[in-house]
C-alpha cells in the first residue's frame, strides 16, 4: 500500500495518462536525463503533470520507468514508461534540493473502480461490432472493465484529463457519447470505401 502524499520528481509535459496507459519518452534535457537516471537507481516513480494550451494543471500522471529503449551517444534516452496511477500537486517547486529537476508534494488519486452502466456496455458493445465487423458475445459484460472500456475507446489526452474530474455518472455518460460518436465515425468510413470500390 502505497501513501497517499508523497514527494516525486516532476517533468511537465503536454500528455496525461490513466493507469495502465504506456508511452515512448524521448529524453534530452540535462534536468529530466538526472531525474530518469535517479527513477532507476531507486527504483522511483516520477510524476507528469498535465501541461493545458496556458498552463500548468493540478493533475498529472504518476509513472514507472518500464525500459531504456536506446542510449544515445550523446546521452540522450527513449525510454517506455507506463502510468501507475494519477496525483493532484499539493506544491510544486521549480527545482528540488539539489537536483536539476522540478519535484513536489502529490496526494494519490483513487483508481477508476466504477461499474460502468447497462447503457454504456451496450454502446460499448455496438461500438466493438462495428469496428470489428462480427458479432461480440454477451460474455463482454464480464470481460470488460470500467479501464478496458476507456482505453478501448482512445481518448485524447485532453478528454483523460477532463474525464478525470468527473463524477461516476458524468464519467458513463461521457464515455457513452464517446463510445457512439466513434461508432458513427467508423459506419461513415466504412460507406465511404464502398462507395469507392462501388465506382
Amino acid at each position: 500500500m502505497r501513501n497517499q502524499n508523497e514527494e516525486i520528481g516532476l517533468f511537465p509535459l503536454r500528455l496525461f495518462m490513466l493507469p495502465g496507459d504506456q508511452t515512448t519518452l524521448h529524453i534530452f534535457e540535462p534536468r529530466y536525463l538526472q531525474l530518469i537516471t535517479d527513477c532507476m537507481k531507486s527504483d522511483k516513480d516520477f510524476g507528469i503533470p498535465y501541461q493545458t494550451k496556458t498552463s500548468l494543471s493540478e493533475y498529472g500522471s504518476m509513472v514507472n520507468v518500464l525500459q531504456i529503449l536506446k542510449k544515445y551517444d550523446n546521452g540522450e534516452l527513449d525510454v517506455l514508461v507506463e502510468c501507475t496511477s494519477n496525483f493532484k500537486i499539493l506544491h510544486f517547486e521549480g527545482q528540488a534540493e539539489n537536483k536539476l529537476y522540478p519535484a513536489g508534494s502529490v496526494t494519490i488519486l483513487d483508481e477508476l473502480n466504477i461499474e460502468p452502466s447497462g447503457t454504456l456496455m451496450s454502446q460499448v458493445k455496438d461500438y466493438l461490432e462495428i469496428l470489428l465487423d462480427r458479432n461480440v458475445t454477451d460474455e463482454l459484460n464480464d470481460y470488460f472493465s470500467f479501464k478496458q472500456i476507456v482505453k478501448s475507446l482512445n481518448l485524447t489526452d485532453e478528454e483523460k484529463f477532463k474525464f478525470l474530474g468527473y463524477s461516476e455518472e458524468k464519467r458513463n455518460q461521457f464515455l457513452t457519447g464517446k463510445a457512439k460518436f466513434l461508432s458513427i465515425l467508423i459506419q461513415q468510413e466504412k460507406m465511404v470505401v464502398d462507395q469507392f470500390y462501388l465506382n
